[in-house]
């Protein structure tokens, strides 16, 4: 993790529609619109909470619960000087507990016990899920660099006590990585946990990433994609299930200050048009941390902008900001949202082309099958990125090693990651078909790159395409056996092993035949058709 990104974690922890996002554009008219969006302010009452929540200090990521409880993040020094010394002091970070009371006051803070609070880290950023059992949050910790490096934890309710927290598994908590900023979304057969990382293969920065939470597992994270990510920082993320809406902050989208508040319909990665919040939200100071109460006209965002008094100087902090529209609900409007049919969403994903690496699965066999299963083949490639992104340039002079890097890393980013993204859409759709009565047909087609004999390739190709049934048959607790063992009628899948493409290789070095984008592009499956009707 770069020091840029440190220095944004620290800043993080420190420190409707009113425009929508266009294409290029001159500063000009970036001004202009920049303009647009300070001068069009909206019916919304902001106000800073009061110094029982809020201190000379930072305060972020608050959130109102239904029982009135307010819970939030401070960091704080330790000791309570003026603040021409607190940069000499030693910080600490920890989630307190307050109360909303019936007049509109709040009830003395107190920090969370100290099995979630560790003094040992930051305890920052957290999120429950709706039956308020499962608490996930970030753990900050400096490394010998002085860079802050975090990850998620969980913890769970037991009575009035909470568990000791485990750390979330290395599926989401990458390695080299940070991870943060968590917010879980409660679904019927399934939970989404939407949180933030700067982890490989992402669009820039900080990116907002998705993980599906099904029977205790997290599944292969996932990026929401460029519509919301940017080459900058896109970070607390919040999702309104109920509108279907994502809210978000970025200081890369057009915006009136270093980070804005911005929201897209949308889930997962297939999203809308991104637009600015707007002042009051905005201001030309950071803001983040938005959410929404459960009344969907009310909630908090944090920010260092200046209030009661403050002099415009005295930003140094985050502070706790309460809004609520003085409108009706129905005037936030919000862009509306598609909803297209199981048929356009399973059209939407096709065709499928996911990438392995040379050989794989099972090098050297000549075997039609496998046990081995597509995730572990992808997240295996993945994992030997920069491996591919070395070799492919191995040799080569500055400039042309250069450009088959990039090219390799492009690759990787826009081909082999988001194949797998799509997969999963893909799955999500096929379930959402059969168990609505819609019948399903789809091929599978496998290739090989030109390395070994006709037979051989056939083989190879063959076990690709069984690499992926054997995806199936695992996900989804296993719902699509029945189809696949032919049980139940609907599902129909042409298998399609072609075998090696026609073509050969310039030269036969290793750093083109097997590390090479056009080698690389080679080694794949082909998931297409997808025609949908009634049983």
């Amino acid at each position: 993790m770069g020091a840029r990104t440190s220095n944004i974690i620290l800043l993080l922890l420190c420190c409707f529609s009113a425009f929508a996002q266009v294409g290029k554009m001159t500063e000009q008219e970036r001004e202009q619109q920049r303009r647009f969006i300070r001068q069009d302010t909206l019916p919304v009452v902001v106000e800073a909470l009061p110094d029982e929540v809020n201190t000379h200090f930072s305060e972020y990521c608050g959130q109102l619960l239904s029982d009135s409880t307010f819970l939030f993040t401070s960091m704080r020094a330790n000791v309570d000087e003026d603040i021409e010394h607190l940069f000499e002091t030693s910080w600490y970070c920890d989630i307190y507990e307050s109360r909303l009371l019936p007049n509109g006051d709040y009830a003395p803070a107190e920090a969370l016990p100290a099995i979630i609070n560790t003094f040992k880290t930051f305890n920052s950023n957290f999120c429950f899920n709706e039956k308020r059992d499962l608490l996930i949050y970030s753990r900050c910790t400096r490394n010998m660099y002085g860079e802050l490096r975090c990850t998620l934890w969980q913890s769970q309710r037991k009575g009035q006590s909470w568990s000791k927290p485990k750390k979330l598994p290395s599926t989401i908590n990458a390695e080299g990585a940070t991870t943060l900023h968590p917010h879980i979304v409660d679904g019927d057969d399934h939970d989404v946990l939407y949180f933030v990382s700067d982890r490989k293969q992402g669009v820039g920065g900080l990116d907002i990433w998705y993980s599906i939470h099904k029977d205790g597992h997290f599944q292969a994270p996932v990026n929401v994609g460029g519509s919301i990510n940017s080459e900058g920082n896109e970070v607390t993320p919040f999702y309104d299930r109920q509108k279907g809406v994502l809210y978000f902050s970025s200081d890369e989208h057009l915006g009136i200050g270093d980070y804005d508040i911005f929201y897209c319909p949308g889930a997962l990665n297939r999203w809308g048009e991104v637009s600015n919040m707007g002042v009051p939200f905005n201001s030309g100071y950071n803001d983040f941390y938005f959410n929404l109460n459960a009344d969907g006209k009310s909630g908090y965002l944090s920010s260092n902008r200046p209030h009661d008094g403050m002099d415009d100087a005295d930003t140094c902090c985050n502070d706790l900001f309460q809004f609520h529209w003085m409108l009706p609900i129905d005037t936030m409007a919000t862009p509306p949202v598609d909803t297209p049919d199981i048929h356009e969403k399973i059209a939407s994903t096709l065709p499928i082309i996911l990438y392995f690496q040379n050989d794989q699965p099972d090098p050297r066999s000549v075997s039609d099958t496998t046990v081995t299963e597509y995730p572990d083949l992808y997240a295996q490639y993945m994992s030997d990125n920069a491996l591919y992104v070395r070799e492919t340039g191995r040799g080569l002079t500055d400039a042309e090693r250069k450009t088959a890097e990039q090219e390799m890393r492009k690759f990787l980013r826009d081909s082999v990651a988001t194949g797998y993204e799509r997969l999963q859409k893909l799955t999500q759709y096929l379930h959402e078909a059969l168990a609505a009565g819609e019948a399903v047909e789809i091929t599978i087609s496998g290739y090989a790159s030109p390395l070994h004999n006709s037979d051989y390739n056939r083989h190879l190709s063959s076990r690709r395409i069984y690499s992926l049934l054997n995806y199936l048959r695992k996900t989804e607790n296993g719902f699509f056996i029945p189809y696949l063992d032919k049980k139940k009628s609907g599902l129909i899948i042409h298998l399609d092993p072609q075998g090696a493409v026609q073509r050969s290789f310039a030269t036969q070095e290793t750093r083109e035949t097997v590390y090479g984008v056009q080698a690389a592009k080679d080694r794949k499956i082909i998931i297409t058709g997808g025609t949908t009707n009634k049983q």
